[in-house]
C-alpha cells in the first residue's frame, strides 16, 4: 500500500508541479518581471516541451516587451511540438492583427477557436484582449467572446477584468467599473483589478482616488511593480519629480532592472528634465544593448537639452539612419529637434527643412514658426524671418520679448523703419528695465529723422544711457554711439556747452575717436 501510495505521488507530480509554477511564471509576467518569468518558462518547457501552452505564455511574454520577433518564434514553436494545441494559433493571429493582416489573423483565430469548440476560456479571452488592446479594435466581438467564456468560467476574474476593458474602451467608464470591482469580488488580493480601477480613475482626472488605488494594490501585494509606476506616473503630472524617481526606481527593483523597464525609466527621467540621468541610463542599457532605436531619440533630445550639440547630433543621425530599415514611427517631435540640432551645429538650411518639416505634420507646434525664424535671421533671410515671426505672433501663443526684438531688428535691415518702431515699443514695453529696446528705438528713430532736425533719437539714447551706465565696460561701444549721437544733436543746435559735454564723454571711453576729436577742434 506504501509502494502505491508511493508511486501514485510520482505520477501526479509532474501535473502539479507545473501548474503551480506555470501560476508564478504568469505572476511574474503581469508584475514586469520579464527576464525572471523569461527563465521560468523555459524552465518549464525543458520538462514538458511537447506542452504548447508553455510556448504561447513565453510568445505573450516576449509580445509584452515588444520583442516580436521572439513572440513569434515561440508562437509557431508551439504549434510545432502541439498542433493540436489552439492557443499559439490564437498567438500567431495576434500578431498578424497587430501587423494590419486582419484577414489572416481571422483564419487562425477562428481556427484555434475551431480546435476548442469554442469551449476554451484562455483561446477566448486571449482573442477578446487582442481586440481590445490593438490599435484596430473590435470591442463588439470582443464582448460576444468574452460572454461566452463567462458562461463556460462565470467565476473568472480575468473575463471580468476583460470586460470592464472593453467597456473602459467603448468610453462607459460606469460599466467598466463595475466589472472590475466584480473581478476584484471574485478575488479580493487581485492587484491587477484594483490596478484598473485607478487607471480608470486616473483618465478621468481623479488623481486623488488613482493614487489611493495604486497604493492599496501595492499594499496587497507589495511585489507588484506597475503599481509603483503609475504612482510615479502621478508625482510626475504632478511635477513632484523627486517622488516619481523613488516610486520608479522601485518600479525597476521590482521589474529586476529588465530593458524594458529600464528603457521606461529612462524616458521618464527625460520628460521629468532629468537629462544626465537619463543619458546615464541609456548607457548602461547600450552596454548591454543597442537594438532599442527610440533610445537613440532619447539620448539625441537629451544631450541637446544639455547643451552638447556635437553628441546630440550624432544621435540624432543614428536615430534617422535606423528608423527606416526598422519601421520606427518618425514623430514631429524628432524633426523639431533634427532641427534645432542641426542649426546648433552650424548646418542651418538643413535645420530649416527639417523645422518645417515638424510645423506640417503637427500645426500645433507654432513655437517652431520662432525657431524657423530666428534661423532665417541668421541666415540673414529678413523676408522669410519677417513672414514667420508674423506667423507665430498671430497665434499669440508662446510670444517672447525675443520675437519683438529679432523681427524689430528684421524690419529695420529691410529699412521699413514704421514696423521696426512698433517692435522695438513692444520690447520696451516688455522690458523697461532693459537698455536693448531703448538702443534700438533710437537707432530706429534716428534713421527715421535722418536729418536730426526733430531730434527723434534724443528721448530714447538718453533713456538707454541710463541704463548703460550701470555696466560701463559692457556697454561702452553703445553708449559711444549714443552720446555721439547727442553731442552731434546738440552741435547742429548750436548748443556748443551740452554738445562738447557729449563729445567729452565720448573721448573718456575711447580716447582716440576721430569724430570726437574732430568736433572738439570745431567747437573750439
Amino acid at each position: 500500500m506504501k509502494r502505491f501510495c508511493l508511486l501514485f505521488s510520482i505520477s501526479i507530480l509532474p501535473v502539479i508541479a507545473p501548474a503551480q509554477t506555470l501560476q508564478q511564471a504568469l505572476k511574474l509576467t503581469d508584475n514586469e518581471q520579464f527576464d525572471e518569468a523569461t527563465r521560468v518558462y523555459k524552465e518549464l518547457i525543458q520538462g514538458q516541451y511537447k506542452n504548447g501552452e508553455y510556448y504561447f505564455w513565453l510568445g505573450e511574454n516576449y509580445f509584452k516587451q515588444n520583442a516580436i520577433d521572439s513572440a513569434n518564434h515561440y508562437f509557431e514553436k508551439g504549434i510545432d511540438v502541439q498542433p493540436e494545441n489552439g492557443l499559439n494559433y490564437v498567438g500567431l493571429g495576434k500578431m498578424q492583427w497587430y501587423e494590419g493582416k486582419f484577414n489572416g489573423a481571422k483564419v487562425n483565430f477562428d481556427k484555434a477557436l475551431a480546435m476548442t469548440k469554442n469551449r476554451d476560456v484562455t483561446v477566448l479571452t486571449r482573442i477578446a484582449d487582442c481586440y481590445i488592446q490593438a490599435d484596430k479594435k473590435e470591442l463588439d466581438l470582443a464582448l460576444t467572446l468574452l460572454a461566452q467564456a463567462e458562461k463556460i468560467d462565470p467565476k473568472n476574474a480575468e473575463v471580468k477584468l476583460l470586460m470592464g476593458d472593453a467597456m473602459q474602451e467603448k468610453g462607459e467608464g460606469s460599466k467598466a467599473i463595475e466589472y472590475y470591482k466584480q473581478a476584484q469580488q471574485m478575488n479580493q488580493k487581485s492587484v491587477k483589478a484594483i490596478l484598473r480601477q485607478g487607471q480608470l480613475y486616473g483618465k478621468a482626472k481623479n488623481y486623488s482616488l488613482a493614487f489611493e488605488y495604486y497604493q492599496n494594490a501595492a499594499e496587497i501585494d507589495s511585489s507588484f511593480a506597475p503599481a509603483y509606476r503609475e504612482q510615479a506616473e502621478l508625482y510626475y503630472m504632478a511635477r513632484q519629480y523627486e517622488r516619481a524617481k523613488a516610486k520608479y526606481r522601485r518600479f525597476l527593483e521590482l521589474s529586476s532592472n529588465n530593458k524594458e523597464a529600464r528603457s521606461r525609466y529612462a524616458k521618464f527621467l527625460f520628460l521629468s528634465k532629468d537629462y544626465p540621468e537619463a543619458i546615464n541610463q541609456i548607457g548602461m542599457i547600450f552596454k548591454e544593448d543597442t537594438s532599442d532605436n527610440v533610445l537613440n531619440r532619447i539620448m539625441a533630445f537629451s544631450y541637446y537639452e544639455k547643451g552638447e550639440a556635437a553628441l546630440s547630433l550624432s544621435y540624432s543621425n543614428r536615430f534617422f539612419m535606423r528608423a527606416p530599415s526598422e519601421k520606427t514611427k518618425i514623430l514631429s517631435d524628432d524633426y523639431m529637434y533634427q532641427g534645432r540640432i542641426l542649426t546648433k551645429n552650424g548646418k542651418d538650411s538643413l535645420g530649416l527643412a527639417s523645422l518645417i518639416k515638424a510645423v506640417s505634420m503637427d500645426t500645433s507646434k507654432v513655437e517652431l514658426y520662432g525657431d524657423i525664424a530666428t534661423t532665417y535671421f541668421k541666415m540673414k533671410k529678413n523676408g522669410e524671418a519677417i513672414k514667420y515671426f508674423n506667423l507665430k505672433l498671430a497665434t499669440k501663443k508662446g510670444i517672447t520679448v525675443n520675437d519683438y526684438y529679432n523681427l524689430g531688428k528684421c524690419y529695420f535691415f529691410e529699412k521699413n523703419y514704421t514696423e521696426a518702431d512698433t517692435c522695438f515699443g513692444s520690447v520696451v514695453a516688455m522690458q523697461p528695465k532693459v537698455g536693448n529696446g531703448y538702443l534700438w528705438k533710437a537707432k530706429v528713430n534716428a534713421n527715421l529723422d535722418p536729418e536730426t532736425s526733430k531730434g527723434l533719437a534724443k528721448p530714447w539714447y538718453e533713456k538707454y544711457i541710463e541704463k548703460g551706465l550701470e555696466n560701463v565696460e559692457k556697454n561702452s561701444k553703445d553708449l559711444i554711439e549714443a552720446y555721439s549721437y547727442l553731442g552731434y544733436f546738440y552741435f547742429a543746435k548750436k548748443d556748443n556747452v551740452n554738445s562738447k559735454l557729449y563729445w567729452t564723454k565720448v573721448k573718456e571711453l575711447d580716447p582716440a575717436n576721430e569724430k570726437a576729436n574732430k568736433a572738439l577742434q570745431a567747437i573750439k
